[in-house]
């Protein structure tokens, strides 16, 4: 896989995808960059420092954008709980760590100026603000980028509202400036993160590791699959955890190469992602859009992850 930078707005199921890429052999992990999304930029750099600390890692965290390019941030804490890390009691202890000084525009654009032609890989599950930002200020260091694999959109419907996945409604001018940088995407969108479920059998498998740090993680997982209905879990789609096990086992996915176009209006549309699948012969693409997963064996492979963070004897203890 090689280098790798994660860009993120630290609610759970980001915290999720950290724990897949945490102490892989095969990435390079650079850089982590924060960006308001879930939560606000203070919750979302305070959640990935915590997050850092508590998988054993010594990567920086550089906080990033705390507004979108081109509108009011837009949170979604009322769903998943407060600060965006909902739990159903058990809390990831605060972080002992500070974030760097350096910003995260400045960390990513001198990490970039680094690096060899077409070395680094973004991981991107939050919005695209900073990484918009770099590329406006210097877009000649798309060269230096193999591709942003990015949780965002939708071929079909949307989560947020009817029509937008939430990462794009939060700042579709961002998405909009990726596309037209020449950088390579690759987009797992909700059609894509809906064939990943967490069940409540997944929840029952922390809880019978035993461990207090099995039970932090189990906790959360609780909250997140009572998320639509408090008394009654039910299985949910693992997003962001999704494009990290991608960039793991690439096998178990099917990308395929689409025209993707973002809706910039005011209006209900807002955020939509339009795939045109028909390239060359309607639109020349501009990304490789994933649309299908081997769903239980990416889940099992992401559960042994998180399994290993939080057994004794075993990677981050």
């Amino acid at each position: 896989m090689g280098a790798v930078w994660m860009d993120c707005d630290s609610g759970f199921d980001d915290v999720v995808a950290l724990m897949v890429l945490a102490h892989a052999p095969e990435v390079d992990l650079l850089g982590i960059s924060t960006v308001v999304g879930n939560a606000s930029i203070d919750h979302t750099t305070a959640n990935t420092l915590a997050a850092v600390e508590f998988c054993g890692l010594d990567t920086p965290v550089h906080r990033g954008a705390a507004k979108p390019l081109a509108q009011e941030p837009q949170t979604i804490e009322r769903l998943l709980g407060a600060g965006a890390m909902g739990t159903l009691g058990r809390r990831f202890p605060a972080a002992r760590r500070a974030e760097s000084d350096t910003g995260a525009i400045g960390a990513l654009t001198a990490t970039l100026r680094a690096a060899e032609p077409a070395s680094v890989t973004i991981l991107a599950t939050g919005p695209l603000t900073n990484i918009a930002v770099v590329l406006l200020l210097h877009p000649e260091l798309a060269d230096a980028i193999d591709s942003v694999v990015w949780m965002g959109g939708s071929t079909t419907s949307g989560n947020h509202t009817t029509a937008a996945e939430f990462n794009a409604y939060a700042d579709p001018e961002a998405f909009d400036g990726l596309l037209r940088s020449g950088v390579a995407v690759r987009m797992f969108g909700l059609n894509l993160t809906r064939q990943v479920l967490l069940t409540p059998e997944h929840e029952h498998q922390l809880r019978a590791l035993g461990t207090e740090r099995a039970a932090v993680v189990a906790d959360h997982v609780g909250f997140y699959l009572r998320m639509i209905d408090p008394a009654a879990p039910r299985p949910m789609a693992l997003h962001d955890p999704s494009a990290a096990a991608y960039l793991l086992w690439p096998e178990l996915f099917d990308l395929q190469p689409a025209r993707i176009d973002v809706e910039l209006s005011r209006s209900v549309g807002r955020g939509a992602t339009f795939c045109e699948f028909r390239v060359p012969r309607r639109a020349a693409p501009n990304a490789l859009v994933a649309v299908s997963a081997v769903g239980a064996q990416v889940m099992a492979r992401v559960m042994e992850k998180v399994h290993s963070l939080v057994t004794p004897g075993r990677a981050g203890q």
